[in-house]
């Protein structure tokens, strides 16, 4: 084996806690574009998993191309009705028959496994009363199908991914994580929550979207009441984050008093007005930080073999993460790498990472540490697949 293209160097400009202003955003897992992040992959996974059962190994795919468009409800206190149902489009490429004529119940796999992330996923979002799902996956190109059997990149692009998360980062995804999986245990509220965080010097403001669930509300005054104890708990929790002060805003497009608030029937916005994308939403970090440099590449749904627009962005992340925690000269590391479409998936054009060192300079042994994690992470692409197959990296 040759040796690999990397290149490790110190982080040069303004650290990211130094820097006057920080704006952070999580996407919770009921938002339109999380569902169609979420689609995609359940459906890659079950289609990966099926091939293998069934025909011994995996073919190509690429499910990244779901589309949600929002349907009708009216909704008020106490009330809430379907008028029109959500419609769910599921596109992309994939292999409908193998080499040996096998046929591959292709539309199938995606419409159940659409269905079984809904279900799994939501509290209130009925897939078989709300959604109408509909698989429109064409066959993939011989090009690509080769590229998956060789493994080899079938693409020409990056990934990018940066660790740790800055204490915005942290305080927003942890936030939107709090109130997805245990406040809605404890007040009538829905999945798709927003969070939106903006740093100023030393302080912290956490705009937070979050879904009441209409036909549990039973009016305006009860509205007031549990959004303030909802508030409440959000600003408890969320002062336990982060030793800077936090101040907490729900909904505040709202007008206390009236109807004109953030109801729901379903507990997400897809139920009236608010379509969805595959690759809109969350970074494989989590969260959508402008601050810091990311791929736009949609890593939910492609081919977890070949396609480097998941692979290298999780490995980015998982070196980074390897960075931060093995060598304890580094306090920060952004990693990116790089492919050439038909190349070795372990031989990128160039791997890369800038890191940030605790105290002084970068040593030379610091960065013959890094270079060797990022090493040891492109020489295991089977360990990297085996994680994406058994869902044990959250893309979005």
């Amino acid at each position: 084996m040759s040796e690999r293209n990397i290149v490790v160097a110190e982080a040069a400009g303004t650290w990211i806690e130094d820097r006057p202003v920080e704006i952070v955003e999580r996407k919770g897992i009921g938002h339109p574009d999380s569902l169609c992040d979420g689609i995609a992959e359940r459906i890659s996974v079950e289609y990966t998993r099926w091939c293998q059962e069934n025909l011994g190994a995996p073919l190509h795919h690429n499910f990244d191309k779901v589309q949600l468009v929002a349907g009708e409800t009216h909704v008020d206190y106490g009330v809430g009705e379907l008028l029109k149902p959500i419609r769910i489009q599921i596109a992309g490429r994939g292999t409908p028959t193998a080499p040996d004529g096998t046929k591959v119940p292709m539309d199938a796999i995606a419409i159940n496994a659409a269905k079984a992330h809904i279900k799994e996923t939501m509290k209130y979002l009925d897939p078989d009363v709300y959604c109408v799902i509909d698989c429109y996956a064409g066959h993939g190109s011989s090009e690509l199908m080769h590229a998956v059997h060789e493994i080899t990149a079938n693409d020409t692009s990056f990934g990018a991914a940066h660790w740790p998360r800055s204490g915005l980062e942290h305080a927003v995804y942890e936030t939107c994580q709090y109130i997805n999986y245990e406040l809605l245990k404890q007040f009538p509220i829905g999945e798709d929550v927003k969070v939106m965080g903006m740093r100023r010097g030393n302080e912290i403001t956490l705009t937070c979207a979050v879904p009441f669930i209409a036909p549990q509300i039973k009016d305006s005054t009860e509205y007031i009441e549990v959004k303030g104890a909802v508030r409440e708990a959000i600003q408890t929790y969320a002062s336990n984050l982060d030793k800077r002060p936090i101040h907490i805003d729900v909904n505040t497009a709202d007008e206390d008093g009236t109807s004109n608030v953030y109801l729901t029937l379903t507990g997400t916005s897809a139920e009236m007005g608010d379509d969805g994308s595959v690759g809109r939403g969350n970074r494989v970090t989590g969260v959508i930080a402008p601050f810091r440099a990311a791929s736009l590449e949609a890593a939910a749904g492609k081919n977890p073999i070949s396609h480097v627009g998941k692979l290298y962005n999780v490995l980015a992340l998982l070196a980074a993460q390897d960075i931060v925690e093995s060598v304890p000269d580094v306090r920060e590391a952004q990693v990116y790498v790089l492919s050439q479409i038909g190349h070795p998936l372990d031989q990128p054009l160039i791997a890369t990472a800038t890191v940030t060192p605790r105290n002084g300079n970068l040593s030379e042994n610091a960065r013959t540490a890094v270079n060797a994690v990022i090493d040891r992470h492109l020489g295991d692409m089977i360990g990297l697949r085996k994680k994406l197959a058994d869902m044990e990296v959250t893309l979005y």
